[in-house]
């Protein structure tokens, strides 16, 4: 149903202007420009308010991974150190305050990037002719769906990341955790972030493809170098740099680029 939504909401775009081939001149190009930066900025105050209005469940959701963990290893320490174990510390009084709205800032973001995209879209659609626009409006559902399966599956491994990391702090007699919560989060944006972004590697190459760049013929031919390539760059970008992390990320990453060489030979330009 989301992606129903976009793909309408593109053509709508599209088809809201009854005449695409006037030429605007350059004043009503700068006053349409104006108009839909400040409709993005209200997006992204309209997504601030609602994350921070949200941010007990978000909070909850993202630190339950570590919190969980944090409490299988409270119990092999003593009781009077379990309740510390086992919860955030704050280093200052104006941390949690600042916290909040940082994560509302980013969740806000967020949650208006999409319709900040519509707003860049229509802006540059009446440029394009019918033909060019088809392809956007058909990958950007594709694109949608491959972010929220990369977060997903960013999530979906948190906890295992977590417990490796974890598991290194028995080497430490007597130690305990005391975990600052905005370097978590941090560190949960960052994973969710990347693997989203690099589940994108499809959409990539069906562009690249498209413009000529790369052809099939040519990744076929080279698929084991990409193959290391892409293992490589797994282990680089990957956030939390632990092994599980890096092969979660390898794997789909290159089933990704295998289907990607057959839809680079879909949409890329025909020999004449």
């Amino acid at each position: 149903m989301v992606f129903s939504l976009i793909r309408k909401a593109l053509v709508a775009e599209s088809a809201s202007d009854a005449d695409f081939d006037r030429k605007l001149d350059l004043t009503e190009h700068l006053a349409e420009l104006r108009t839909r930066i400040i409709r993005s900025a209200w997006y992204l105050v309209v997504g601030a308010v609602i994350m921070y209005n949200l941010f007990p469940f978000v909070f909850n959701t993202l630190t339950h991974p570590i919190m969980d963990e944090m409490r299988i290893v409270a119990r092999h320490l003593p009781p009077d150190q379990r309740t510390y174990a086992s919860t955030f510390v704050f280093h200052g009084f104006t941390e949690p305050f600042f916290m909040r709205v940082q994560l509302s800032a980013i969740g806000g973001i967020i949650i208006a990037v999409p319709f900040i995209t519509l707003e860049f879209w229509g802006f540059v659609v009446p440029a394009l002719t019918l033909k060019e626009r088809r392809p956007f409006q058909a990958i950007a559902p594709f694109a949608v769906l491959l972010f929220i399966v990369g977060v997903s599956l960013a999530y979906y491994i948190m906890p295992f990341a977590v417990k490796w990391f974890l598991s290194y702090l028995t080497d430490f007699q007597g130690a305990i955790l005391l975990q600052d919560p905005q370097d978590y989060i941090v560190f949960v944006v960052k994973m969710l972030v990347v693997f989203g972004l690099v589940f994108q590697l499809p959409i990539i190459m069906m562009a690249l493809g498209r413009f000529g760049i790369i052809r099939s013929a040519m990744l076929s031919k080279y698929w084991r170098h990409c193959v290391v390539a892409l293992t490589v760059i797994a282990m680089v970008v990957t956030p939390s740099n632990d092994p599980f992390s890096m092969c979660v990320m390898a794997v789909p990453l290159v089933g990704l680029f295998l289907i990607s060489i057959g839809l680079v030979r879909l949409v890329e330009p025909k020999p004449s």
